[in-house]
């Protein structure tokens, strides 16, 4: 007998997963999502001060709930103390950037101070810039930021290049952009440059 068709239904749903460092949660977690009978399509994992976080997407049968996936996940291995957030994907973005526009990588290194991270990302929101990754890291109360960001359109590309040298003389900071294009053709030539040293070394 074939299985009816609203039980082979399945829904992407994004999973968030918080809980102090130790080894094993990434396979507690993708083994949960396995034996709900779903599959992992995507995921990135971080540590920040002993405390592991994780955001993964999930193809998972639509009959089951978010709050099911959640106490799941969070009873596979309770001494873990998993703490998750599960929602439903939405596949309509509400941020549609032009394909012209690009991706840049925007690098900040100064003081730090209250307020700084702030005042950049505010920067960025006002021009349509969206920021689709960040790291940032504090040592001697001097900051380094690193941006992953996609404008809108080429035009707040063009508007963000032109005034982030007075956005820097404001904040005190260094500031320089890069299309992913430059960045990935420098990378490429510096490691082909390191490559003919390593050879030329051994003749």
């Amino acid at each position: 007998m074939n299985a009816s068709p609203a039980l082979n239904h399945t829904q992407d749903f994004i999973i968030a997963v918080m809980a102090q460092d130790r080894p094993g949660i990434v396979a507690a977690v993708t083994q949960a999502v396995f034996e709900l009978g779903g599959n992992v399509t995507e995921l990135s994992q971080t540590v920040m001060r002993g405390y592991f976080t994780l955001i993964l997407c999930a193809c998972l049968p639509a009959k089951l709930s978010p709050i099911e996936i959640q106490a799941r996940i969070e009873t596979a291995e309770p001494e873990m103390a998993l703490s998750v957030c599960v929602s439903p994907y939405n596949p309509h973005p509400l941020f549609v950037p032009e394909e012209a526009a690009g991706v840049y990588f925007l690098t900040v290194q100064g003081q730090d101070r209250p307020g700084l991270i702030a005042q950049i990302t505010s920067h960025l929101a006002s021009r349509a810039i969206n920021i689709e990754d960040l790291y940032t890291k504090t040592e001697e109360e001097k900051i380094t930021m690193i941006f992953q960001i996609h404008p809108q359109s080429p035009r707040s590309a063009e508007c963000l290049t032109l005034d982030l040298e007075a956005l820097a003389c404001e904040l005190g900071i260094d500031l320089h952009l890069l299309h992913q294009d430059i960045l990935r053709a420098t990378s490429e030539v510096g490691a082909i440059r390191r490559l003919v040293r390593r050879t030329q070394g051994r003749n």
